[in-house]
């Protein structure tokens, strides 16, 4: 699993790390790994935390873009567990590197890039046990079907172009005059 996000409150990372945590100490998490990359304000404070220096999670602070290609290539989803997150520019990228999604109801990026059971799944922000939930039907996916759900995710991400986001833009400033 990899999150890309800022180290800030209204990002999710304990609640995420606790939820993971919890998974894997109940034997649910299968040999699934959750990685964070990002730095802020809160980066010690949830690496230090006790679901934070689990064995299964990686904190690998902040990386240039150039470096995530290798990072992506190695994790079969991705998590954004934002309480507040009006849009998400991360959910479009990693759904164009065809990347199951998990997301909460808080990123608005979800009714572009998700869609429920096809390419991932949502849950309540800021509420661990729906997040559980999501996390665990991710994990109790077999590989053809998380494949599947990578390449919704790619098609979704694909049909959101520069062109789209243009049209979306002229539409709203001729809807406002």
């Amino acid at each position: 699993l990899l999150c890309v996000a800022r180290y800030i409150p209204t990002k999710g990372q304990q609640l995420l790390c606790d939820a993971f945590a919890e998974l894997c100490e109940a034997g649910d998490a299968g040999d699934w790994e959750l990685w964070l990359a990002g730095t802020g304000e809160r980066f010690e404070q949830v690496k230090g935390s006790p679901s934070g220096r689990h064995a299964r999670i990686s904190h690998l602070g902040f990386k240039q873009p150039e470096e995530m290609e290798a990072i992506v290539a190695r994790c079969g989803a991705f998590v954004l567990p934002s309480t507040y997150e009006p849009w998400g520019v991360v959910v479009h990228e990693h759904a164009c590197s065809g990347l199951p999604l998990v997301l909460s109801s808080a990123v608005g990026a979800a009714e572009r890039f998700l869609v429920e059971g096809e390419n991932g799944f949502r849950f309540i922000a800021g509420h661990k046990d729906t997040l559980k939930t999501a996390l665990r039907m991710l994990m109790l996916s077999s590989d053809e079907e998380l494949k599947v759900m990578g390449r919704r995710s790619l098609e979704l991400g694909r049909a959101w172009s520069p062109e789209a986001w243009a049209a979306t833009a002229v539409e709203l400033m001729n809807s406002s005059q």
